[in-house]
């Protein structure tokens, strides 16, 4: 994958983004509201499970002062939800192109791209409402944005690099799917979303939550939008570095294993 080829196909690449956008949530009654309803039904839950049944504290943020849980749970679910809704779509689209693939020559990876740029349109639109509920709380949070869309692309970047990777291997190994499904669900549950890393007695267990791949990039969204403050230079520097090297990877195995596709289609 090269950003020439990005560059010359661009055409196809809007096209693909733009039909995934559409047939998402086609013949659906409640449509695009469906992107807001799933995020806001895990808050409810958990936010339930947090606070009445564990009896869980919410964490103050350091220069908001806010102590909402459901807040709290949503700055981190949202950019969560871009990577792992993503990758899930994107597992099974270079299979699902099979006969696009050996009738007509081009950039196997707009497959993936397509898919990771309608789910981050997605995610902009949650942010957007995410935004004026915290702004109905009294928090105006519209000045973190612009940080809040560096990271989100910083974020896109290591979904890409998964994404291409999951989507070559399965194409040879079907597995990897049902795998995935197991990944992401320890992914989840060990970043920082429904708990609070600082509440943890384990040092080990903060540590994975706090300096994970998934976890690094949830605490840097809590940092900019539960705790309205900038992530430090040292959060900057580790995310920029997983986002990289995992989108370097995972375009240099696509490479490698896209000439072999057709043949194993």
């Amino acid at each position: 994958m090269s950003l020439r080829t990005a560059v010359a196909h661009r055409n196809l690449l809007y096209l693909l983004s733009l039909k995934e956008l559409r047939t998402r949530y086609r013949k659906s009654l409640l449509g695009w509201a469906w992107s807001l309803l799933n995020p806001i039904s895990q808050m409810i839950i958990f936010s339930i499970l947090f606070l009445k049944v564990f009896g869980g504290v919410p964490p103050k943020g350091a220069a908001s002062g806010l102590t909402n849980f459901p807040l709290y749970f949503l700055a981190g679910l949202l950019p969560f939800q871009f990577f792992a809704v993503s990758v899930t779509a994107s597992i099974g689209s270079v299979q699902g192109g099979a006969s696009l693939i050996k009738k007509v020559a081009f950039p196997h990876e707009h497959l993936v791209l397509s898919i990771v740029i309608a789910q981050f349109v997605t995610v902009c639109i949650e942010l957007l409402v995410l935004s004026v509920t915290f702004l109905l709380f009294g928090h105006f949070m519209f000045q973190w944005l612009v940080p809040m869309a560096v990271l989100l692309g910083l974020i896109g970047l290591f979904t890409i690099g998964v994404a291409l990777t999951l989507s070559a291997a399965n194409v040879f190994f079907h597995d990897i799917n049902y795998l995935w499904g197991i990944v992401s669900q320890v992914l989840f549950y060990s970043s920082p979303i429904i708990f609070v890393p600082e509440q943890i007695p384990s040092r080990s267990v903060r540590a994975i939550s706090n300096w994970g791949p998934t976890g690094s990039f949830v605490r840097a969204a809590q940092e900019i939008l539960y705790d309205n403050r900038m992530p430090s230079p040292e959060r900057w520097l580790q995310v920029s570095l997983y986002a990289g090297v995992t989108f370097v990877a995972g375009a240099w195995i696509f490479n490698r294993l896209s000439p072999r596709f057709a043949e194993e289609m």
